[in-house]
């Protein structure tokens, strides 16, 4: 059983707000990708699901 989307899209976003742990976002990211949850279901216009997440030093 997996999160509805809307949750996950939630999820994502606030862990982006709070920058979370960079591995814990981009688990998300590729969760969002495998779902082909589109940008318009997205609602946010951030960087790090078009792009790579930020790397860590």
């Amino acid at each position: 059983m997996s999160i509805p989307d809307d949750f996950l899209m939630d999820s994502y976003r606030k862990a982006v707000a709070l920058n979370l742990c960079p591995q814990f976002i981009k688990l998300l990211e590729k969760e969002i990708q495998r779902r082909s949850i589109h940008s318009s279901k997205r609602g946010i216009d951030s960087p790090y699901i078009e792009n790579e997440s930020p790397s860590i030093h």
